[in-house]
Parts: structure tokens; C-alpha cells; sequence
């Protein structure tokens, strides 16, 4: 994997020569990319069945607890 500061260095030039408009367009599409990760989508099975399983446990807490605790 590479370090952030390296990948920094190896791309400053290619920035610097970027338009104002392509600067800003990578800027978009790069915050897009930190929404979704932050979000949660997954890309993966397994990240997928994690959500999936944590959702249905906090399901579980919401409607069974109460349910036992008093009953109909």
C-alpha cells in the first residue's frame, strides 16, 4: 500500500497542470467517494451481510426487548 504523502508527491505536478474546472471536478468526485464510504455502501459480500446483520440485531432490540420486557 501506498503511504498518502508519497502518492502527494508522486501527482502534485499533474495537479498543479489541471484546469480550475478539472480541479474542481476531481474535488467533487472525490468527496462523492468519502459520502459513500462514510455511508456505508458496500462493495463487498461480506460488508454487505455485516450491514445486513447489524441492521436486523438493532431491529431485534427495538421490537423484541420491549415485547418481552411488557408483554403484548
Amino acid at each position: 500500500m501506498i503511504a498518502l504523502p508519497e502518492l502527494v508527491k508522486e501527482n502534485a505536478v499533474r495537479y498543479q497542470e489541471l484546469s480550475a474546472i478539472d480541479k474542481e471536478q476531481l474535488i467533487e468526485e472525490f468527496g462523492k467517494l468519502r459520502e459513500n464510504k462514510a455511508v456505508g455502501v458496500r462493495a463487498t459480500m461480506g460488508g454487505k451481510i455485516n450491514d445486513a446483520t447489524h441492521t436486523l440485531k438493532a431491529i431485534e432490540t427495538e421490537v423484541l426487548v420491549p415485547y418481552l420486557m411488557f408483554g403484548e
